[in-house]
């Protein structure tokens, strides 16, 4: 990815420029590239910004409702992959940390619940919308089969070195073998909660904020859509729970987070004129409590990553399972260790 400025001419000679940002697609061998070469996701990208990110807009500004994505400059697949986007930085938007309070994480929540009820109109319009972004990400979970490894093994090298750990060494031991599949299933589309088109790449990096003068997050956008799909929300869900809030926050206003995404998924459905049944809102709970195996994939090889600068992650490393544990001397990590995977166990998502 890279970021520069173009310069033009218009035809009656005045002179111009827009800051863009260009994203090529890898190619040179490497995990980077294996990841990303298989299921076009850059072509995904660029359908989403050229066609349905258009269409959400102009339905949600029907009804009144602002819906902001980095506007498509150029994009092609040939001779190379390349999309460009408009740069919106010079327009007050960035990139941010964990959100540290609930009233910053309300805008988050506001643009999935606009994307998700939006893409469901949008497939209730046109049968063949579902299909066309059907959920074929999670074999790319395969990718990542070192990655996972690695994160179990400092897992229970961690869990071992003290007693408070115990009794949860065995259960994370018969879910190490189990959790890759648990995963891959999870992100399939539900049969019991109505399925959307997810962002699925939901994480804080991916989101820009605009900010008060007081430096407090009041409005947000999503950008990466390369692995957006369609299938259960709770994959989004619990991307905006484990990625995006600080901890505390997570732990004091979780209920009342999925409540808010909820009310205003339904809101928006009613009117952009849903006529279906809305999944109820213990429905989802239930959703989520059957799908945990994403919650517990974040915690085991996510979480870890945020005791260190995120600027200095090496993604290749990370995807092929290579350094260390960079959370093993935090209390914080253990005392989070303990508190979710004690709730994994008492929840059924592991095996005792």
């Amino acid at each position: 990815m890279y970021r520069t400025t173009i310069h033009y001419r218009c035809q009656q000679g005045k002179e111009a420029s827009v800051d863009v940002i260009m994203k090529i697609k890898p190619y040179q061998p490497g995990l980077k590239k294996d990841v990303l070469e298989e299921g076009d996701l850059f072509l995904r990208e660029i359908r989403i910004y050229s066609e349905v990110l258009p269409e959400m807009k102009r339905r949600l500004e029907e009804i009144g409702e602002t819906f902001n994505y980095p506007r498509l400059i150029y994009a092609s697949e040939k001779p190379h992959t390349i999309l460009i986007l408009e740069d919106v930085s010079a327009k007050g938007w960035q990139t941010g940390g964990y959100i540290i309070s609930f009233e910053e994480v309300v805008p988050a929540i506001k643009a999935i619940a606009k994307f998700h009820a939006a893409s469901v109109v949008m497939e209730q319009d046109d049968s063949s919308f579902a299909n066309r972004h059907r959920c074929d990400v999670a074999d790319k979970f395969k990718a990542l089969d070192g990655m996972l490894k690695k994160s179990f093994n400092d897992l229970l090298d961690f869990m071992r070195s003290t007693e408070e750990f115990a009794h949860l060494v065995l259960p994370v031991q018969k879910l190490q073998g189990k959790l890759l599949h648990h995963l891959i299933e999870s992100y399939r589309p539900s049969s019991e909660c109505l399925n959307v088109l997810v962002h699925g790449d939901f994480h804080s990096k991916n989101l820009l904020h605009q900010q008060r003068p007081n430096g407090q997050v009041q409005d947000t956008m999503l950008i990466d859509y390369q692995i957006c799909s369609w299938t259960t929300p709770v994959v989004d869900l619990y991307y905006l729970l484990d990625t995006i809030l600080d901890q505390s926050v997570k732990e004091q206003h979780r209920d009342a987070i999925v409540y808010l995404y909820y009310e205003e998924f339904r809101r928006l459905l009613h009117q952009l004129g849903w006529l279906g049944r809305v999944t109820s809102l213990q429905e989802l709970h239930i959703e989520l409590l059957r799908k945990g195996a994403i919650e517990l994939f974040h915690y085991v090889a996510l979480y870890p990553y945020r005791f260190v600068d995120r600027s200095k992650i090496d993604f290749e490393a990370l995807l092929s399972g290579k350094g260390s544990n960079p959370a093993a001397s935090s209390p914080v990590y253990r005392r989070v260790m303990r508190e979710v995977l004690t709730k994994f166990l008492h929840q059924g998502v592991m095996e005792p």
